[in-house]
């Protein structure tokens, strides 16, 4: 088997990508909850939030994943591979077929109204495997979401398989 990651895609192990900091604010968690089905008061009344022992609107707990898909991640169409991720983000490999493999999330801290969230997102891992029809390649991603005391709220790992 021809090996798919090249000594130039090796050298993106590791790889930190620029932080980026996310406002969170009542009417972004309002948002969320609403589109999520959420009805508990805590993520839309202060007071009540307050009262159950934070100190603002609380947000869901997968509200996470609003920030890391904020629109400031987002990049203009011809810097998209044909699956949508952005090109930056995808090592020198000699394939490009993708899809979504495993993704994991610890919670940490509540994000509350008022936090502002820095996102740090690194290449974890990338390695191959042998599959039914051909190599696969795995790439790592990492990201790691704290708040401005310096406080995970939550890390994420996100596998990309490429074939």
């Amino acid at each position: 088997m021809t090996p798919v990651i090249t000594e130039e895609a090796r050298a993106w192990a590791d790889r930190e990508y620029p932080e980026f900091d996310f406002p969170v604010t009542a009417t972004a968690i309002a948002r969320f909850a609403h589109a999520t089905g959420e009805t508990n008061p805590i993520h839309f009344d202060k007071e009540r939030a307050v009262e159950a022992g934070y100190s603002g609107v609380v947000a869901p707990t997968m509200f996470p994943y609003v920030i890391r898909m904020h629109a400031s991640t987002l990049v203009p169409k011809d810097e998209l591979e044909p699956d949508g991720s952005p090109s930056a983000d995808v090592p020198p490999l000699t394939t490009r077929r993708a899809m979504a493999g495993e993704t994991s999330i610890q919670f940490g801290e509540p994000i509350v109204a008022g936090d502002v969230i820095t996102v740090q997102k690194r290449l974890a891992g990338l390695y191959e495997k042998a599959g039914r029809s051909g190599p696969l390649v795995f790439v790592e991603m990492e990201f790691t979401l704290t708040n401005q005391r310096g406080e995970t709220v939550a890390t994420e790992n996100f596998t990309r398989i490429y074939r």
